[in-house]
């Protein structure tokens, strides 16, 4: 996908998503928004992880297994976009479709728990499993 087409379409979802204001947002604009931003990681993550396997090279702590960079799907009350990459043998990391992120708070909120797991099904409201053997190496975030 062109970069221009790229950015039009993440800002269509970011503006439709904008659209709600203060009142709830419909579930409509959440699935829009979701599909745009799963859509710009994807039309990014060869660059983006060949940035981040060199970003580790040039500090003397280069992946030795197969890395790829998915979309984090957050699982909760809240909508968020972001993408993260993940390695380990290629046929473990070919299966991973996404890194599923899993909140929580412990000791009455003093430890803030993000759970990051690599699981081979985008759209988690079908289900989605663990896929062993692969981990996440870095987490990338969008200034906005």
């Amino acid at each position: 996908m062109k970069r221009p087409i790229l950015a039009a379409a993440l800002a269509a979802a970011l503006t439709v998503g904008a659209v709600g204001g203060a009142s709830a947002t419909s579930i409509l604009d959440k699935v829009l928004l979701g599909a745009g931003g799963v859509l710009a990681v994807r039309a990014i993550a060869s660059p983006l992880n060949n940035f981040i396997n060199n970003l580790m090279a040039a500090n003397h702590v280069a992946n030795r297994d197969h890395t790829k960079v998915v979309p984090i799907i957050t699982v909760g009350s809240a909508t968020y976009v972001g993408a993260a990459q993940v390695s380990g043998p290629t046929y473990n990391v070919n299966r991973v479709q996404a890194v599923g992120s899993f909140r929580g708070g412990w000791n009455n909120g003093v430890w803030n728990v993000s759970a990051l797991i690599p699981i081979d099904n985008l759209n988690v409201l079908k289900g989605f499993h663990r896929v062993y053997g692969t981990g996440v190496d870095a987490v990338v975030n969008a200034k906005l």
